[in-house]
């Protein structure tokens, strides 16, 4: 841990900007991106693109960490383990969701899932990435509030509002994501966590602690968020995707 630069203070509410951006471009347009770059059959844009996912956004959470003072030797050490698990979700997901976008929507891939061979890319698309990824993404989010909760990280800089929009934007993003990965029960845990702690921290007021300001906005949003699903769609929630694009005709 060390002490914050001034100027690192003035870009850390930009950095968490950047990663909120990120996250909600890498994560919500490319499931639209359905035509293919001529690689090989079946590949689309949207694993194209989702290989660029963790690079982007795991190093932007490494800015973030550095510029609110630095994650330290046990920190380092927590981050790559993270950022492994990261990793190796979203290549689970990226590979098998590929295969099952192959096939037509509703009876063809219906039928495919049925299969023994079909019944494992869905285990290992639907569950085991999506678990492995957003546990990840949940870990993520308590060590950079714990290294923005930090004396060293709340010396100097506002930028208040600036870091309200990022956690509204990031908080948009995690709740499409869990509630369409089927992950929402982590999400609620996460959200119910990360604003108690946040709010604890908030008790010694926003200015200069945007670390903090980004995951009290981000979970209050992922909150009510889950709320207006669970009162327009019922319990347990229905998948974004499926209400909004991929509703199979009735047979």
């Amino acid at each position: 841990m060390r002490a914050t630069d001034p100027r690192d203070a003035r870009r850390l509410p930009w950095a968490l900007l950047a990663y909120a951006v990120a996250l909600a471009i890498f994560l919500l347009v490319p499931p639209r991106l359905t035509g293919e770059p001529g690689l090989f059959a079946g590949f689309t844009w949207q694993e194209a693109v989702d290989l660029l996912t963790p690079i982007v956004v795991v190093s932007l959470a490494w800015l973030i960490a550095d510029l609110a003072g630095g994650l330290g030797r046990l920190g380092t050490i927590v981050f790559l383990v993270i950022a492994a698990v990261w990793v190796e979700g979203q290549a689970i997901h990226l590979a098998t969701n590929g295969i099952g976008d192959t096939l037509a929507t509703c009876g063809p891939r219906e039928a495919f899932y049925e299969s023994v061979p079909g019944a494992l890319t869905h285990w290992y698309d639907e569950w085991l990435s999506h678990w492995l990824w957003h546990a990840a993404w949940v870990a993520l989010s308590i060590l950079l509030l714990a290294v923005g909760s930090r004396p060293s990280a709340t010396a100097a800089g506002t930028g208040t509002w600036l870091a309200v929009a990022a956690g509204l934007v990031h908080g948009f993003t995690f709740g499409v994501v869990t509630i369409e990965g089927e992950t929402y029960p982590l999400g609620i845990v996460l959200s119910l966590v990360l604003l108690a702690w946040g709010g604890l921290e908030l008790q010694r007021g926003p200015r200069g602690r945007p670390v903090v300001v980004f995951f009290v906005a981000s979970s209050l949003l992922v909150l009510v968020g889950y709320l207006l699903w669970a009162v327009a769609y019922g319990w347990p929630l229905k998948g974004i995707w499926e209400v909004l694009f991929e509703s199979c005709p009735p047979v």
